[in-house]
């Protein structure tokens, strides 16, 4: 398929599941899908970007080799594909046999700190996946997570404490993820039992939750 035959299919809104068994049957198809996300103005590049990560998803060594390409959504100025980018990222890490995640280390789990909330859960809630793909780097990631609710983000251009009592949130669904594999048990139990008492109803509860599957090492 070409440029054009791809746009056309897609504005036709296809079953999305159907295209992505078609692009891992052909992945000659993933180049067109960058350039159309890098090029296109219509919404098609979103659909685009999320294709590759559904890809990345069941066959992270589909997308791989364009794993640069992935890295400079990053910094993309439109939300959705950053999103994109960062899931898909935390999809690849698995099959990082040259290590090229180190070099993005910082700039990605930096993200955890960016204004917007919803970016930085997407970092949060899929660092698992990289805890699962380099152990090494769980001690990192958990100190990172724990940070978060001293965390200003902003909604609307002002500071949101409800931003961040969300976030939190996410933070112990990561922890649980991994938790058996943490060489940090004793700081998730400490940091569900000061969620306990979140204003947010939906974080509290996921604390409680976090607590009754897990017994404190401490």
């Amino acid at each position: 398929m070409d440029r054009e035959s791809i746009l056309n299919r897609l504005k036709a809104k296809p079953d999305l599941n159907l295209f992505v068994a078609e692009v891992i049957r052909d992945a000659a198809i993933l180049p067109i899908l960058f350039e159309i996300v890098l090029t296109e103005k219509s919404g098609i590049k979103y659909t685009c970007s999320k294709i590759i990560r559904m890809v990345s998803e069941q066959k992270p060594e589909l997308v791989y080799p364009c794993f640069e390409d992935v890295v400079l959504w990053l910094r993309h100025r439109n939300s959705f594909i950053k999103w994109d980018g960062i899931l898909t990222l935390s999809n690849l890490v698995s099959v990082d046999h040259e290590d090229t995640f180190s070099a993005i280390y910082e700039d990605y789990f930096g993200l955890i700190r960016e204004a917007q909330m919803i970016t930085a859960s997407n970092v949060i809630g899929n660092a698992w996946k990289i805890v699962f793909a380099r152990p090494a780097w769980e001690k990192d990631i958990t100190e990172r997570l724990l940070e978060v609710p001293g965390i200003t983000y902003f909604n609307k251009g002002e500071p949101s404490p409800e931003c961040n009592r969300i976030a939190c949130g996410h933070v112990l669904n990561c922890f649980d993820r991994y938790y058996d594999r943490s060489e940090n048990k004793g700081a998730m139990v400490r940091f569900a039992q000061e969620q306990l008492g979140n204003r947010r109803k939906a974080t509290a509860k996921t604390a409680e939750k976090f607590l009754k599957n897990h017994t404190n090492p401490l």
